[in-house]
């Protein structure tokens, strides 16, 4: 009953169709922000929650969901969250962040992206460059590609992760001026240790780099 619930709410905001789909050779775990369908809730901005066999894509930042054996993309604009199990991810201006609570009143969001690079082809000394009819990438709903699990063709990929502070249902990225402000205190500190410090770029690094921001300890 919860699952036709969901279908049902997701029918009238719009759905895709995709059967047994994937990604050429993109590994499942990139493609999707899980690493496989699991259930869970969606909670709306204009209506109850609803639950249902759910993974959402990065490549289009659609909530994905199974019904029986056919795998179905909506990008309803009224989903405001995502949980299963005790991974919460939250919808901002149409994109879905995983947050990684750092402290009750800091935390940390990432969003990761998929960029599909299409006819692709390989330049001088090897590099690859881009044709001017395959501008858009990045989304399969704007291109209006396609990409499923049967097809035999390898499509080159690139993957990002950016990360953000989350509070009050807004994102904020990471930065010299977002930390200032958030850490007004250290804020001398912080100018002077990014003056010879990139930002850390992976997931574990910046919860680590938050964490001794919070706790007061030396970057």
């Amino acid at each position: 009953m919860k699952r036709t619930l969901l279908l049902l709410i997701l029918l009238f905001a719009g759905l895709s169709a995709f059967g047994q789909e994937a990604k050429g050779d993109i590994p499942a775990d990139v493609f999707y922000l899980l690493p496989e369908f699991r259930q869970g809730m969606v909670y709306f901005s204009d209506q109850g929650p609803a639950q249902g066999n759910l993974n959402i894509c990065a490549a289009d930042q659609t909530l994905r969901f199974m019904d029986k054996d056919q795998e179905l993309s909506s990008k309803a604009d009224n989903i405001n969250r995502v949980v299963v199990d005790d991974i919460v991810f939250v919808r901002v201006d149409g994109a879905y962040y995983r947050l990684y609570p750092i402290t009750d009143d800091l935390t940390l969001a990432c969003r990761r992206d998929v960029e599909i690079l299409r006819d692709v082809k390989t330049g001088a000394y090897g590099m690859q460059s881009r044709t001017s009819s395959i501008r858009e990438v990045g989304s399969l709903q704007s291109d209006g590609m396609m990409y499923t699990l049967q097809s035999s063709k390898s499509y080159p990929y690139n993957v990002s992760e950016s990360f953000f502070l989350f509070q009050a249902g807004d994102v904020t990225p990471i930065n010299k001026r977002s930390l200032r402000k958030r850490f007004p205190a250290r804020k001398d500190e912080l100018d002077a240790w990014l003056k010879s410090h990139p930002l850390p770029k992976t997931l574990d690094d910046t919860r680590a780099f938050l964490s001794r921001l919070n706790d007061g300890e030396e970057l």
